[in-house]
């Protein structure tokens, strides 16, 4: 028999529509990654610098809320379209078409015209000696296997390689399966996921693979993918969110301990951010636009950032060696005489000048690929949605759709 719809919508989420404050969720993250990025040269020799060291710290875990928000986005699309013609070729086309561009448009800046500029030669040396790993998106694998960074500036693209699996793999398991089987298979391979990566800590002396390698992360990415699930069922999130006020606390205490106590704890915090995360969103969505929470993400600074965030992402270590020779730490603190004071100055001129090439980066390329997604439509045609809509009033049974 078909599922129905949630009996209750909350006010905030309704289904196949967009709410601007995931985009504020995603400026959330790309904010604390960035200042993240920039702040490790933080001198640790006071109690201020400490302070903020650790604070700035915790930003890594923007990580975490990238891949939750990314599972629940992409599987919610994937859910709502299915039963269309076209499932796999409009999403494959409106993924490539939001990836690809920007991607290999920075790789052959970083690794081909940067050897034309006789000043930048050599600046990603090490991305260079790996580039084929860059090129066919596997660069954690090859971090995994080495157990190394080997991609210098360009390190962090190991979790662009880790999205783009689950693009790859994640399609075909929701278009073989019903929502409630899609759901349980999102939970066992969760729970694998994270099992699998503490099991490989504690055995192995390779520190790296538990942190970059997609069969190890994958559990944030479907830990949104069963919101996704799960706020499609007749009960919506309601079940979920008398867990998360235990939930929560519990991971946010850990993950701070941890960081603080610099413990990696078996990797076990590497699912406990993104059940932090994960809670995050449940009271997001079950509230009201009205709230403090939905507010506070409704914001336009940080929907601003969510809309050029993948760009930030792509060039924020990039511009490190670029800018380096007017704009450094060393540079501001001799200029500041004041180390905590240089840094944070460094901070602030790093982020913005990654907030303008993420700009330049929108308006010279990523806005005009984006244009070309309407002709890959995701959901059903109206045509279709009406016959769909005639089947379930006339009382004939229907294959479940999501």
């Amino acid at each position: 028999m078909p599922e129905s719809q949630p009996a209750r919508a909350s006010a905030l989420w309704q289904p196949q529509s967009h709410i601007p404050q995931l985009d504020g969720v995603r400026g959330l993250a790309i904010l604390i990654v960035t200042l993240y990025r920039f702040s490790k040269e933080l001198p640790t020799d006071s109690w201020l610098g400490q302070s903020l060291s650790l604070f700035f710290s915790l930003g890594d875990r923007g990580v975490d809320l990238f891949f939750v928000l990314s599972g629940f986005l992409i599987t919610g699309i994937l859910i709502d379209a299915k039963g269309s013609r076209h499932y796999f070729t409009s999403f494959l086309a409106r993924r490539s078409l939001r990836i690809f561009p920007l991607y290999f448009a920075a790789l052959f800046l970083f690794l081909v015209a940067s050897q034309w500029v006789p000043a930048f030669r050599g600046m990603f040396a090490l991305a260079d000696e790996n580039q084929f790993y860059l090129w066919t998106y596997l660069t954690n694998i090859k971090m995994s296997l080495d157990g190394a960074w080997n991609f210098g500036y360009l390190d962090h693209f190991w979790s662009l390689a880790v999205e783009e699996h689950f693009y790859l793999v994640w399609p075909l398991a929701l278009f073989l399966c019903c929502r409630n089987t899609a759901l349980k298979l999102a939970c066992i391979l969760a729970a694998s996921s994270a099992t699998t990566r503490i099991a490989f800590a504690t055995t192995s002396d390779n520190g790296l693979a538990p942190a970059v390698l997609t069969l190890f992360r994958c559990d944030a990415l479907l830990i949104g993918a069963m919101l996704a699930l799960q706020i499609r069922s007749p009960r919506g999130l309601a079940p979920i969110q008398r867990w998360a006020l235990a939930v929560f606390p519990v991971c946010l205490a850990i993950g701070v301990a941890t960081s603080i106590l610099d413990k990696r704890l078996f990797t076990l915090p590497n699912t406990l951010w993104p059940l932090l995360w994960a809670c995050v969103l449940v009271w997001l969505l079950q509230g009201h636009e009205t709230r403090l929470l939905a507010r506070f993400f409704n914001l336009s600074i940080l929907r601003k950032l969510g809309k050029f965030s993948y760009a930030m992402y792509v060039f924020q270590s990039p511009l490190i060696p670029i800018v380096g020779v007017v704009c450094s730490v060393p540079i501001l603190t001799s200029l500041t005489g004041n180390a905590v004071v240089g840094n944070l100055l460094y901070m602030s001129a790093m982020f913005s000048l990654t907030y303008g090439a993420a700009l330049l980066s929108w308006h010279l390329l990523e806005k005009h690929c984006l244009k070309l997604k309407d002709w890959f439509p995701t959901h059903k045609p109206a045509v279709e949605r009406s016959a769909h809509t005639a089947r379930q009033s006339s009382g004939r049974s229907l294959p479940e759709l999501a």
